[in-house]
């Protein structure tokens, strides 16, 4: 005879397991939303951007025109840190994002040529506002993928109720053509978890190397109406 039990709750328990790594992803999620964190990677990144305005403007009375075409700050996410981290083989770990990542904090400005971008180069390096601890010229050499810029990795000092400290900010400098070019890319290819053909990364590497040559024709425009600096 088979036998059933009525009215009995039936209780299901679900186990859930958590990897360290999740844990460690909350971890740096809860303490990048501190608000002394991101204040003080907000002032640095502000005084690069104020450096920079200032820049443009002692540009502009040399030239008659100024550099930036466009200038923008931005704090990385906690999630993208922890993608980051996982790319590069490193512990997701918070302590370990601030010591091996150096673009956690960017400032990205838009050139109008190339002149434009190393003369601001030139200018950053040799009046010791900012120690450039870290560069990287992706414009005479590019990346594998096409991808051209000019890295700088700033040790920024800034003032707290404790006393100066150094943050690091990255700057980004491009061209408009090679931020057009960029931001296709990252459309397209950059960061996307689907499969991409061989064949569409190489047509988006070449739009680079036609863009590089757009730029050097801008380029001798501009040389044609700048004054010499």
């Amino acid at each position: 005879m088979e036998h059933t039990l009525k009215n009995t709750p039936v209780v299901f328990r679900t186990r859930i397991d958590f990897s360290d790594n999740d844990i460690r992803k909350q971890e740096i999620i809860k303490r990048w939303k501190d608000e002394k964190f991101q204040h003080e990677h907000y002032v640095a990144r502000n005084k690069v951007v104020d450096y920079v305005e200032f820049l443009n403007k002692i540009y502009k009375k040399k030239t008659g025109e100024g550099f930036a075409r466009h200038i923008e700050s931005r704090m990385k996410t906690a999630e993208s840190i922890c993608e980051k981290l996982q790319r590069k083989g490193c512990k997701v770990d918070f302590d370990v994002a601030l010591t091996r990542l150096n673009d956690i904090s960017g400032v990205r400005v838009i050139c109008f040529c190339l002149k434009d971008i190393y003369w601001l180069v030139n200018k950053v390096k040799s009046d010791g506002r900012f120690n450039v601890i870290k560069e990287k010229d992706y414009i005479k050499h590019p990346k594998s993928n096409g991808y051209q810029s000019y890295h700088m990795i700033l040790e920024v000092p800034i003032e707290t109720k404790k006393g100066q400290k150094n943050m690091r900010v990255e700057i980004q400098l491009r061209t408009i053509i090679m931020d057009a070019w960029a931001s296709v890319d990252q459309r397209i290819i950059y960061k996307k978890k689907k499969s991409i053909s061989s064949k569409l990364k190489e047509r988006v590497k070449q739009y680079g190397k036609i863009g590089n040559m757009l730029d050097e024709l801008i380029q001798t425009t501009l040389d044609e109406n700048y004054r010499k600096i």
